[in-house]
């Protein structure tokens, strides 16, 4: 009897923890369904709030075109920054004297001229004479001078052995940049720029090689020293350039020395030799 009972209640315990595992099955996976539907709800309401469309799409990548031409600008801007500052530093005799720059003229058509910039010592690289003519477009016995100058200029240069070894720079006393410009067509060698010519280096240029009165040709030879500054009274009496470029001794004897190392030591330098063991001459 004892034994029946017990097998009662053994079944009655499975049946009872059957239905309990069922049950909780039955809760999980309603959970899960619950859980799963949230999520299906949730992505609708995502993709829904957050659909973009193509043509969206599209557009914006148009907007982000748009902002690739700023950057290129800014590296062409960094680009000229980094070329300016790769410039060449000139330094030497004639960029002191000129500056940096020197222009020279070329016609486009009969009434039209272009003016290029030229670095200095590019410009005067291989001459042997540089002539500064000091002339104005104002000035009668100039516009008499120049086309003298010009043709006597091209006999110079076209000479065998010495072919384009001559050069003349046009220092401008003319009474504005337009009027110098119209004035340089009439040349076919370089100029300063005309604010160089008319500012404080033109003044200098006067007061070093004593210009009293225009036209005014200076003769320097390769390294800027003076040659002659009487060079516009010797054309007429040699028009050949038999005697070109005239070497005056005794203005090369008074030489104004420019440069680097007369700037730091002076025009003069002394060197001494010993005459006896008890003298020496000094010499400068």
């Amino acid at each position: 009897m004892k034994t029946y009972r017990h097998a009662l209640l053994f079944l009655l315990l499975n049946l009872s923890l059957m239905t309990w595992t069922r049950s909780q099955e039955t809760i999980v996976q309603d959970v899960e369904e619950i859980d799963l539907d949230d999520d299906i709800a949730m992505s609708d309401e995502d993709l829904t709030e957050n659909d973009v469309s193509d043509e969206t799409i599209v557009g914006k990548i148009d907007d982000l075109n748009k902002d690739e031409p700023i950057v290129e600008d800014i590296i062409e801007e960094g680009e000229e920054e980094v070329n300016s500052s790769e410039e060449i530093i000139q330094t030497g005799p004639f960029v002191d004297l000129f500056g940096p720059s020197l222009l020279s003229l070329s016609m486009v058509d009969e009434t039209h001229a272009q003016i290029e910039a030229h670095n200095t010592n590019d410009a005067l690289h291989g001459k042997s004479v540089v002539g500064l003519y000091f002339s104005a477009d104002w000035c009668g016995p100039c516009r008499e001078f120049t086309p003298e100058l010009v043709k006597f200029y091209d006999k110079i240069n076209s000479r065998r052995g010495n072919k384009d070894s001559f050069e003349i720079i046009f220092i401008s006393r003319c009474r504005d940049e337009n009027s110098f410009g119209q004035y340089f067509t009439h040349m076919n060698w370089l100029a300063m720029p005309f604010e160089e010519a008319a500012g404080q280096r033109g003044q200098l240029l006067s007061e070093k090689y004593k210009v009293q009165g225009i036209p005014t040709l200076v003769l320097l030879d390769d390294m800027g020293n003076t040659i002659t500054t009487n060079a516009r009274n010797q054309i007429p009496q040699d028009r050949t350039g038999i005697g070109f470029p005239w070497r005056n001794p005794k203005e090369e004897e008074s030489i104004t020395q420019i440069g680097p190392f007369v700037d730091l030591f002076g025009p003069s330098l002394l060197s001494l030799s010993m005459v006896d063991a008890t003298h020496a001459q000094i010499e400068a």
